[in-house]
């Protein structure tokens, strides 16, 4: 029987190779630990955290029999991890930077032409999009969005749980966005280019 703690990281990324499922799983316990404290740290949130590094040992189960790892197995992990930390990051903020948009119901003052051009745009893709959505769930966007009503108030208005309210908007922001992934790029674009133009 192989002891696998004392195989080194190069051994075990050649039997892994092979689809050793236990050489796998020697990897796996080795830097577990390590990793999530690294995704931890950068994403602050533990539940993201762990399933970060679960997608890095899932892509490298996947890998299996074509990886080649020029340095140290503990550095393409890290690395590989580092971008996925990234990738959730940056997708993070175009949902945040999505949903701050879409919660733009009433004028802003001092707001730059550019920007208020983009938001009436936006306003007007919203209402050409809404008649898409199922009725309960426009309904609940529209009390929400367009008549300012907590979740507490459209539940006791429409007769449903303030669960299903904050379900039935959160599927009316989810399909909005697909709906207006182009507009949120430009807007996007143009709040990065007006950021880069402040700090300058």
């Amino acid at each position: 029987m192989n002891n696998w703690k004392t195989l080194t990281d190069e051994e075990l990324v050649e039997r892994l190779n092979f689809s050793d499922h236990a050489a796998f799983t020697e990897i796996f316990h080795r830097y577990h630990g390590a990793l999530y404290s690294f995704a931890l740290k950068r994403c602050r949130e533990a539940e993201i955290a762990e399933e970060l590094v679960q997608d890095l040992f899932v892509n490298l189960w996947i890998k299996r029999g074509q990886l080649y790892i020029k340095a140290t197995l503990s550095g393409y992990l890290y690395v590989a991890l580092r971008n996925l930390v990234l990738n959730h990051i940056q997708k993070q903020m175009l949902r945040d930077r999505a949903t701050e948009i879409l919660r733009l119901a009433a004028p802003v003052p001092q707001t730059a032409p550019e920007e208020m051009l983009i938001v009436k745009e936006i306003g007007q893709e919203v209402d050409r999009n809404l008649h898409l959505l199922p009725e309960k769930c426009r309904t609940v966007y529209e009390l929400s969005r367009k008549q300012y009503k907590s979740n507490k108030q459209i539940a006791a208005e429409l007769g449903i749980t303030e669960k299903t309210v904050e379900n039935h908007m959160n599927r009316a922001l989810r399909f909005l966005r697909l709906s207006l992934h182009q507009l949120f790029t430009i807007a996007i674009i143009y709040s990065l280019l007006y950021l880069k133009t402040f700090f300058k």
